[in-house]
């Protein structure tokens, strides 16, 4: 059986997860990715993006707080046709004994060292989906009569692979095929499709911070007939450049040389720059520019109501990882035939009542 709808999708995921070590259950292993990848990587070539790096440019940082944690909070419930189920997947809301039957090596292997919160749970389930575009359950306990999951957990990213069409964990072992929940995302992750906007991003933000700490170039123009030799002249800038940092900015130079300074302007780099790159990110995100701060220039667009602002992005961009979820959730081997799974938006759409009361004349 081929877990991941093909062999294309197969060797994508089996490329792009990361084998360096068992990751917290908090955070990804972005910090040996950073250290190894790109010490590995052949010469020449891009290394892959990493989250880790990603996740240090703003746009990116507020677009995944934003869609995570908007939908981890969002309730997990079970329907038949447009009625809820009577009796509620324990899964969808409880919080204990989903370790319960694991033991310490297998804890150690998945990456799993607390309970999960169903908010956590979810948050960085959306959390793989938007940077890899896969994530992974694990039914840590079924029921006896219909082997459906009565308790299950997320897997840290970073803590299973693909092998020969199976799924294993850090050590190699085979999780058992009746007790994995694989959820394909809405695309092949933001670190594949997104990497040179991000990259690009990145550097932008560096070039930024490096202008506003020196808003200025010097030129060193040599007055002497003397000729210097290119380690002569490396000499030269590096004492420059030394002097600039050990003297707050203060030169001293002779008759037989001349500084001469040139301003940069930074105001479009710093602004537009990060303006234009901000919105790019927002687009691979699927996130409306305004929810974070990044708007076209001379844009008009605003939102009248919060409501309306949630219903739109609800409709055109939350609905992408929201279904990915619920289709992997409703499969006939997570609840009975005839069930399925939805996320009870009403949160996002419901007008909030007002807390100062009724408006009265003075």
């Amino acid at each position: 059986m081929n877990w991941l709808g093909g062999l294309g999708r197969t060797a994508a995921l089996a490329m792009h997860v990361p084998t360096v070590g068992v990751a917290s259950p908090w955070a990804d292993d972005s910090f040996l990715e950073r250290v190894l990848v790109p010490d590995l990587w052949p010469a020449g070539t891009p290394a892959p993006m990493t989250r880790g790096e990603a996740m240090t440019v703003p746009a990116v940082s507020r677009s995944r707080h934003l869609i995570c944690a908007t939908i981890g909070r969002l309730p997990l419930q079970a329907f038949r046709g447009p009625d809820l189920v009577e009796s509620q997947p324990y899964w969808c809301y409880g919080t204990d004994g989903q370790l319960g039957d694991l033991t310490a090596d297998q804890r150690l292997a998945y990456g799993l060292y607390t309970e999960q919160s169903p908010f956590h749970r979810m948050l960085w389930t959306v959390d793989d989906l938007l940077f890899y575009g896969w994530s992974l359950w694990l039914a840590t306990r079924t029921d006896p009569v219909d082997g459906r999951p009565t308790r299950a957990v997320r897997l840290p990213y970073g803590s299973w692979t693909v092998q020969d069409d199976a799924l294993v964990d850090a050590d190699g072992h085979p999780f058992p095929a009746d007790r994995t929940i694989l959820i394909e995302g809405p695309h092949e992750g933001l670190l594949s499709f997104g990497a040179a906007t991000i990259r690009q991003a990145s550097t932008l933000e560096s070039t930024a911070a490096e202008v506003a700490r020196t808003p200025f170039r010097l030129g060193v123009h040599q007055t002497s007939e003397i000729t210097l030799d290119d380690t002569e002249i490396a000499r030269l800038v590096g004492n420059v450049r030394r002097a600039l940092a050990d003297n707050q900015g203060i030169l001293y130079t002779n008759s037989a040389l001349e500084l001469t300074e040139y301003r940069l302007d930074s105001g479009e780099l710093l602004i537009g720059g990060r303006q234009a790159s901000a919105l790019d990110v927002a687009r691979h995100a699927n996130i409306p520019g305004a929810m974070i701060d990044a708007e076209p220039t001379g844009s008009s667009l605003t939102y009248t109501t919060q409501e309306s602002r949630n219903v739109q992005w609800l409709d055109y961009g939350l609905s992408a990882y929201l279904d990915a979820v619920t289709a992997a959730l409703s499969m006939d081997t997570v609840v009975p035939a005839g069930q399925r799974i939805a996320f009870d938006t009403s949160s996002l759409t419901s007008t909030l009542a007002p807390t100062t009361g009724v408006q009265t004349p003075d």
